[in-house]
């Protein structure tokens, strides 16, 4: 089986009842935000599923991106394109960085 290397952060670990087990408060994850799309926790699960992709980007892409068998949302649908002042605000991010 293959594993990561590292974890950052728990999310809901080894899957449901997880983050009760560790001890941990909160809900978990809600959103994972990647350069191709949005992935959201199944409720059942807790499994990532593709929810949302950015404009110009592709299943094909997320797939090919994923370490694992990406669940595809029914659902799926494409985000709006950032704004011309979110653009602005993420070029200043980048130049002050």
């Amino acid at each position: 089986m293959d594993r990561v290397e590292f974890v950052t952060s728990v999310g809901f670990g080894s899957g449901p009842g997880d983050r009760e087990r560790f001890g941990l408060r909160g809900a978990g994850p809600r959103f994972v935000i990647t350069d191709i799309g949005v992935l959201e926790p199944d409720p059942e699960t807790c499994e990532l599923t593709l929810t949302r992709l950015h404009p110009g980007s592709t299943v094909e892409q997320a797939k090919d991106a994923t370490g694992w068998d990406l669940r595809i949302s029914t659902g799926l649908r494409t985000g709006e394109a950032p704004t011309d002042a979110e653009l602005d605000a993420l070029r200043a991010l980048k130049a002050a960085g």
